[in-house]
């Protein structure tokens, strides 16, 4: 169609306009547009005391067509479907960053149309989540660390921190000591000063992270949902045994002075501040 309406225009003879007299006071220029059998146009401009300048611009029927997007560049520019399976070949590969992503994304997906329509999982949407898929997420997690990463390792560092957050992070190292006379600790900023690798350095229970954005209620709920009840009662042990530590380290009469033990006062009036 493109080429039948351009040869209406176009009809197979020359066509002749007259351009209108220069200002400089120069002969008028002709210009001729002339058609061929490979459908290309011509443009011929004559000017008295000057050669012609030919220039040809193929028409659109001899052009070659656009590229199409084919289905797989496209599946490139989007991010693939979280899945166990993706979550699994991350993690055996040692992409962490990628693994903490599509742990986040299988989360939102597990918690219900709701959260999926969002972005983001609610505290309160943590019960929907299948005790056997977030076991899954987390045997990965442990499977591919050595024991080190996973839901269950930080709720066994937080039931250790006698489910004190600004404990547990700092224990996870999801805050960090700063450079200071007195001893103060500050939030990790996302993601460049996160830990994306597992080494001797790296502290226990520092993946996956979960947004507290909004307080820390998803954490808890998280680390209170059916699926780590079993180990519940190995955790009251441990947190048992922390109690104890601490109370012997300054002897009984100081116990009540050492409740505190552990949490710096300039972070008594914390809240959790992530962006991840």
């Amino acid at each position: 169609m493109a080429n039948a309406s351009l040869q209406s225009f176009l009809p197979q003879h020359h066509h002749s306009f007259l351009t209108s007299t220069a200002h400089d006071g120069s002969p008028p220029a002709l210009l001729k547009l002339t058609t061929n059998a490979s459908n290309s146009i011509s443009f011929k401009v004559f000017a008295s005391g000057a050669s012609s300048v030919t220039t040809t611009a193929a028409s659109t029927a001899n052009s070659p067509a656009p590229t199409s997007v084919t289905a797989a560049a496209a599946a490139t520019t989007s991010p693939p479907t979280p899945s166990l399976e993706l979550l699994g070949q991350q993690l055996a590969a040692g992409d962490y960053r990628q693994a903490d992503e599509t742990t986040r994304a299988l989360l939102i997906v597990l918690a219900g149309e709701a959260a999926r329509r969002r972005g983001y999982v609610f505290f309160s949407e943590v019960q929907f989540i299948p005790t056997e898929d977030l076991r899954a997420v987390d045997a990965l997690w442990l499977e591919h660390s050595g024991g080190r990463f996973g839901y269950s390792v930080q709720r066994r560092v937080w039931e250790k921190s006698l489910r004190e957050f600004t404990r547990f992070f700092i224990k996870i190292g999801w805050m960090k000591k700063l450079d200071t006379d007195v001893e103060q600790f500050n939030y990790r900023a996302f993601p460049d000063e996160f830990i994306w690798e597992l080494n001797d350095g790296t502290p226990e229970g520092h993946l996956p992270l979960t947004n507290a954005l909004r307080g820390t209620r998803l954490l808890e709920n998280i680390f209170t949902h059916p699926a780590f009840d079993c180990e519940e009662e190995d955790e009251a042990a441990a947190a048992d045994e922390e109690k104890a530590d601490t109370g012997s380290a300054t002897g009984q009469n100081n116990k009540d002075d050492n409740k505190g033990r552990g949490r710096p006062k300039s972070l008594t009036d914390f809240k959790p501040d992530y962006s991840f």
